[in-house]
């Protein structure tokens, strides 16, 4: 059972960091690694998890923190500044209508909808034509074309 146990530790840890960029998972998974085979061995439960716990923890504290900052050091986001990006000057309608930041809307652009805000104090009503000013995330900010 316990073979059971570590195997789906290991698989959920690779799949939520598969959809995430925290680097938590990923060493709390390989932390697993060590007890599976342990459980192959017969050797205890509690044995296995407090090995798990140690293994998990020195990784966390040893790795993580350079994987954050080779991951995080090329791609430092300051929402006061989007980006262009490939969504850059693409043409769609308004979904649901389009107000500041704090009144998000959304745009169907290329059959896609997408979350969006304007840079202007004006509300940008449903099916109004738009244009991709600039990106940042899945966010977009549109003006009327």
């Amino acid at each position: 059972m316990a073979i059971l146990f570590w195997l789906i530790i290991i698989l959920v840890c690779i799949f939520a960091e598969m959809h995430t960029n925290a680097f938590i998972a990923i060493f709390v998974g390989a932390g697993a690694i060590v007890p599976f085979f342990l459980a192959l061995s017969s050797v205890s439960f509690a044995v296995q998890a407090v090995i798990w716990l140690v293994i998990s923890a020195a990784l966390l504290g040893a790795l993580r923190p350079a994987a954050m900052h080779r991951f995080h050091r090329r791609s430092i986001l300051d929402l006061s500044a989007p980006a262009t990006s490939s969504m850059t000057n693409m043409t769609g309608f308004v979904e649901d209508a389009v107000g500041d930041e704090g009144h998000p809307g959304r745009v169907k652009i290329r059959g896609e909808s997408w979350r969006a805000v304007t840079s202007g104090e004006e509300v940008i009503p449903d099916g109004t034509r738009v244009i991709v000013r600039k990106s940042y995330g899945t966010t977009l900010w549109v003006d009327k074309v």
